[in-house]
């Protein structure tokens, strides 16, 4: 292999599981001929304002974050920063096989003789990730304003921090409720396949665009056109297929930054409202 090495950074664990970038870092080894490594980043899901990112300081060639991050780093026309051509398509029954992600609303299916609607949640406990998640609370108070209703629309909430735990504070009834990002969603299912039965999703909300791939803008043109064509032709490859697909991914699309202009839309709307939480 060439002694160059391509350098990958995650922000995505452990919401998603590592072994998925794993997967992808051994892929694109194979056909780049440069041998690989990930950087596994737990504490942020992308490179946090207060620091100099990877990017920009020349550590990393590709990385994979929440667009929450991605698009400041765009709005703050950071040139190192550049978005890859190519992004996963996760399983959804509503994703229409498109590089989207939903934020699921669910309950403890012990709960669903009380639970019917969005509606019969008002005055009962919700988890949310944090006040800037997407998934997690943003589109849930746009999708609570188009129903007339506001923050105060449940009788509680609760900052649980991350998705796998408000799926836990569901699963013990700490919270009637949470918004929940489907992809973390369906791999902790598949992960917990005993919590199956436990857990019903009331209501999709979205759809939402999915993370999306960065390259470092120096990793050479060549380069970058190479693995954004090598990701968009790994579906065809039925070995790298199968192992996406025990991820809940059915492969990569083209995408570029319109795909990002809804988010944009969303955030715009409810940039005056906001969730008041109990910390849990």
């Amino acid at each position: 292999m060439s002694e160059k090495k391509l350098r990958l950074i995650t922000y995505m664990c452990p919401g998603l599981p590592v072994e998925l970038f794993e997967v992808i870092l051994q892929y694109l080894e194979e056909v780049t001929e440069r041998e690989a490594y990930l950087i596994y980043e737990s504490r942020w899901d992308g490179p946090p304002r207060e620091r100099t990112d990877p990017f920009t300081a020349d550590e990393v060639d590709i990385g994979f974050m929440s667009s929450e991050t991605f698009l400041p780093l765009q709005q703050r026309k950071n040139s190192k920063v550049e978005l890859c051509g190519a992004a996963p398509v996760h399983v959804h029954s509503k994703s229409q096989a498109n590089p989207v992600y939903f934020s699921d609303l669910i309950i403890n299916t012990k709960d669903v003789g009380e639970y019917k609607e969005v509606h019969d949640l008002q005055g009962h406990s919700f988890a949310y990730v944090e006040d800037s998640s997407l998934s997690g609370c943003l589109v849930t108070l746009q999708e609570l304003k188009k129903m007339g209703y506001n923050s105060n629309f449940f009788g509680n909430v609760l900052r649980s921090g991350s998705p796998l735990k408000s799926i836990q504070m569901v699963l013990n009834k700490t919270a009637s409720s949470a918004a929940v990002d489907s992809t973390v969603l369906y791999n902790y299912l598949q992960q917990n396949p005993q919590h199956k039965e436990n857990i019903t999703v009331l209501k999709s909300f979205g759809p939402l665009p999915i993370y999306p791939v960065v390259f470092n803008s120096q990793l050479p043109d060549d380069m970058k056109e190479k693995i954004t064509k090598a990701l968009i032709d790994m579906s065809s490859k039925k070995e790298w297929l199968d192992k996406l697909r025990a991820f809940g991914i059915t492969g990569f699309k083209p995408v570029d930054m319109t795909v990002f202009l809804k988010e944009k839309e969303l955030m715009e709307s409810v940039k005056k409202l906001s969730i008041t939480a109990a910390y849990y």
